[in-house]
């Protein structure tokens, strides 16, 4: 009996540790505005590929093409000042728009080149705008000052080539996960925190060589 009794006090202690951690933990305050900034980091991602054939010497009507060199594009990774405003709807629930500008680079790899040896070209440089919208949803498993969220939205993005005469628009659409830490926070007195948060982005349009949707993290 006496493990029986063990085993339901450990069951009542497990289910009534989350319900006092959701009503004791953090959240948002509804109809309060929330303004956070930070920087992004998006990782790179391949803008499709080409390569250089020429006409072969061989005999017959289609002879074989020769290959000149392959051409693999990229957009680097970059790094992007991040800022936001929310506000609350609820005590788990905000809507916020964010906008970013980055400086990311189109790299080119050259391989297999008849003539010189495997090289990457330093690319252009672009400017790239980001204005997006999310809807943010706090967990309810949370700590005294700890609060996962997740996160999902849309945004529109604007790419500008080096000497910006030309210029290319697509979407973005991501979800995501993040963590919220409460430095600060009491009913009478403004909440400072920190925020870190992971994304998965899939982007259309756009610059890219092949016309394809491209998926990167961030």
């Amino acid at each position: 009996m006496r493990w029986r009794q063990a085993a339901v006090a450990l069951l009542m202690m497990t289910v009534a540790a989350p319900a006092r951690a959701q009503g004791d933990g953090p959240g948002l305050r509804p109809h309060h505005l929330t303004v956070s900034s930070g920087v992004t980091w998006s990782a790179a991602y391949d803008i499709g590929d080409a390569t250089a054939a020429l006409r072969g010497n061989g005999t017959g009507a289609t002879p074989p093409s020769f290959t000149l060199f392959k051409a693999d594009s990229q957009m680097n990774a970059s790094w992007a000042p991040d800022f936001r405003v929310a506000v609350a709807l609820t005590s788990t629930i905000a809507v916020e728009a964010g906008a970013m500008l980055s400086y990311p680079h189109v790299g080119m790899s050259i391989s297999n080149d008849a003539e010189a040896k495997a090289h990457v070209l330093p690319g252009e440089a672009l400017r790239q705008f980001q204005v997006d919208g999310a809807l943010t949803w706090q967990l309810p498993l949370h700590g005294p000052r700890t609060a996962p969220y997740a996160v999902a939205g849309a945004g529109y993005l604007r790419q500008l080539h080096e000497d910006r005469m030309l210029g290319e628009s697509g979407q973005v659409y991501f979800a995501g996960a993040g963590l919220r830490y409460w430095l600060r926070g009491d009913a009478a007195s403004r909440s400072i925190g920190l925020r870190a948060e992971a994304r998965v982005n899939r982007r259309r349009p756009g610059i890219d060589f092949a016309d394809a949707n491209r998926t990167f993290p961030s």
